[in-house]
């Protein structure tokens, strides 16, 4: 076996096949150890940036890892792609990379030929586009903090969810705003959902109602700071000092440090909002979605039902 050359003809459809799935804005670095133990992978990865005719025999150590890695029933086996990329553009300037990408599942298709005025249709199975579930890109750059990485991974659950950027690849998100924002809001989603319920008699619509203020603050906010965010969401003397107590505990059990002030990253607020809805869940049977206006809910007993209500004030139905 040999590195495959791209015929020209296929070349732009195919780079946009393997870079188009990187979509966010989280930049990671390769950690030098993994568990103590040197990052095999980036030590792989660096030797060919240096040299193209280690592509090949570098490509196959990497699979051997990787494949040592997927013996786990939890893990889905596919095809692993090592690729080097010329003269990509990064932050305004031409640098090389490496790709390391796996696909885990191949569609299925209809191929259709036409012989003799006769059609002939077979089922075929491939790699479709956007059909890769794992993604790396390492550009040739910044080697000394660990070089500047992209990556992806569409598995959200059990161990599929975290070898790959973890125990294979031995990334570390760099701290950067849009770090510092997803990790403060995550932050705030746990306070609130979890904390303050511990320690304070507060509602679910008061709940609701926080998460609604904190995810107004980041949207229309450039900056962030504890001290305003503090003031401005939580406001109460004693909850805010819990709060600051909170990000302590949260920085220590994750083992990352977050700013007081910096600048906050609508790539970030974009991607992470989703976990900052508002959502009241009562029983089985309904749920109501929070979006502004608290004073237009109320809580309540019924004495005759023997069951607690909402009563929710409107305009207009929709």
């Amino acid at each position: 076996p040999d590195v495959l050359s791209i015929p020209n003809e296929i070349n732009a459809d195919l780079t946009d096949f393997f870079i188009s799935p990187f979509k966010n804005e989280a930049y990671y670095h390769f950690k030098n150890d993994i568990n103590g133990e040197q990052n095999s992978t980036y030590q792989l990865i660096t030797s060919i940036m240096d040299n193209d005719n280690l592509l090949y025999p570098q490509s196959v150590l990497l699979a051997k890892s990787l494949y040592a890695m997927s013996l786990s029933e939890n893990i889905t086996k596919g095809e692993f792609y090592v690729i080097k990329f010329k003269n990509c553009c990064y932050d305004g300037q031409l640098v090389d990379a490496v790709g390391l990408f796996k696909i885990e599942k191949k569609e299925i298709f209809l191929q259709t030929t036409i012989e003799n005025s006769q059609l002939n249709i077979q089922l075929q199975s491939g790699n479709g586009f956007e059909k890769i579930d794992k993604g790396c890109l390492a550009f040739n750059i910044e080697r000394t903090n660990g070089c500047i990485v992209v990556a992806f991974d569409k598995a959200t659950r059990g161990d599929n969810a975290f070898y790959w950027i973890d125990s294979f690849l031995g990334l570390q998100q760099n701290e950067d705003e849009f770090f510092q924002t997803q990790q403060v809001m995550n932050m705030c989603h746990d306070f609130v959902r979890n904390q303050l319920p511990q320690q304070y008699n507060i509602t679910k619509d008061q709940q609701a109602d926080l998460l609604n203020r904190s995810m107004e603050f980041f949207k229309e906010n450039d900056d962030f700071s504890l001290e305003k965010f503090s003031e401005c969401v939580i406001q109460q003397e004693d909850i805010i000092d819990n709060f600051k107590s909170f990000k302590n505990n949260f920085e220590r059990s994750k083992g990352i440090h977050l700013d007081e002030e910096f600048g906050i990253s609508p790539n970030a607020v974009k991607k992470t909002q989703k976990i900052m809805k508002s959502v009241i869940k009562l029983d089985k049977n309904f749920h109501v979605y929070v979006h502004g206006k608290r004073d237009f809910i109320k809580r309540g007993f019924d004495e005759e039902m023997g069951m607690q209500f909402y009563q929710l004030y409107f305009a207009n139905e929709e």
